[in-house]
């Protein structure tokens, strides 16, 4: 009887290791791929509401970038700039 006691422990034990040993595994990292480059486009930069012509850049390069994965840009505190003096921009 105490043989299968001994046994019954030792079986356990090898179990417990098995399992231990098989979800070490489990979290090792292996996430070597570099992370994805920031989108440039995610938000308002400076130079588009510092001048008209930042703005029409801006708004070109969003329009030759375009993607529908792209999270929605919050322009809530966006004050964009005016000009009298400055010649309309074509937006193709």
């Amino acid at each position: 009887m105490k043989n299968f006691k001994t046994l019954r422990t030792v079986v356990a034990l090898a179990a417990a290791a098995a399992a231990s040993l098989a979800l070490t595994g489990c979290f090792g990292g292996g996430d070597d791929d570099p992370a994805p480059p920031a989108d440039p486009l995610a938000a308002v930069p400076d130079t588009a509401v510092q001048s008209v012509a930042g703005t029409v850049d801006y708004q070109l390069a969003l329009n030759k970038n375009q993607s529908d994965t792209r999270e929605p840009i919050d322009v809530t505190s966006v004050v964009l700039p005016t000009s009298d003096t400055t010649e309309p921009a074509a937006i193709e």
